[in-house]
């Protein structure tokens, strides 16, 4: 029998982050890009999360309540911000690589992260429970099977909690930025990093968490303004978007 987290686990996927894994903190080398837009996701869902629940931004430690899981963490670029703030947070994935250099760094951070190496299926309710935040962030454009993904996924998903998922559209002009042009041409992303056909529409995204349950309920796009050479934020979502769902 194939084991269970072959479903959601891609080899060939964690192979090629796993060699350039040692690169996740440097702001300028292989994962620069997510760098650059990690301070507009963190807004968008900080923003959200914040507001929803009345929470004292000037609080010492305003997150103290809040249990957040991290999937696809990587090295740990948007685990540390909610940790900073005092959120218990669990950080899971598949590259053992990537784990370590999350690890090392948190450490160095002086910072409090449950970081497992481990797929999604590997958590147990019973032991690791559930969580008020879902952080699914730039993973999905990697899993060949995003609607059995999402149906373990969800399940460690508090009720009332919200779920916060960042990826990329799937259209023509997807396939040319941000993919040809972001790995061929502008060198963004290291070659090789996407496949077009795992991309997803928002209205596609938002009909598969309707059939778990969720509904939608912010959503924002991330581009890269040519004239300040900055990502920003924008209600253009034709290329990468992130969004946010809570259940119905």
């Amino acid at each position: 029998m194939v084991p269970e987290m072959n479903k959601t686990v891609d080899q060939l996927e964690i192979k090629k982050f796993s060699n350039i894994s040692y690169d996740w903190w440097n702001p300028e080398g292989k994962f620069a890009t997510l760098h650059k837009i990690n301070p507009i996701r963190v807004k968008f869902m900080l923003d959200l999360i914040f507001k929803n629940n009345q929470i004292d931004i000037h609080a010492v430690r305003p997150l103290a309540n809040f249990r957040v899981l991290d999937i696809g963490c990587g090295g740990g670029l948007s685990s540390e911000p909610f940790a900073k703030l005092g959120a218990h947070v669990c950080s899971v994935d598949a590259d053992s690589q990537a784990i370590e250099v999350a690890k090392n760094h948190a450490k160095n951070e002086n910072l409090k992260i449950d970081y497992k190496n481990c797929s999604v299926e590997d958590l147990s309710l019973k032991k690791d429970g559930k969580f008020d935040v879902l952080l699914i962030l730039e993973l999905l454009e990697h899993i060949d099977d995003t609607n059995h993904f999402l149906s373990i996924a969800l399940k460690y998903l508090k009720k009332n909690g919200v779920v916060f998922v960042s990826t990329i559209n799937k259209n023509i002009k997807s396939m040319v930025l941000a993919k040809f042009a972001a790995e061929y041409i502008l060198n963004l992303v290291p070659k090789g990093t996407h496949d077009w056909n795992k991309f997803i529409t928002p209205s596609n995204l938002s009909q598969m968490m309707e059939r778990h349950g969720f509904d939608e309920i912010l959503r924002s796009g991330i581009i890269f303004d040519p004239i300040s050479l900055k990502w920003k934020q924008s209600t253009d979502v034709s290329v990468n978007y992130i969004t946010s769902f809570s259940q119905i």
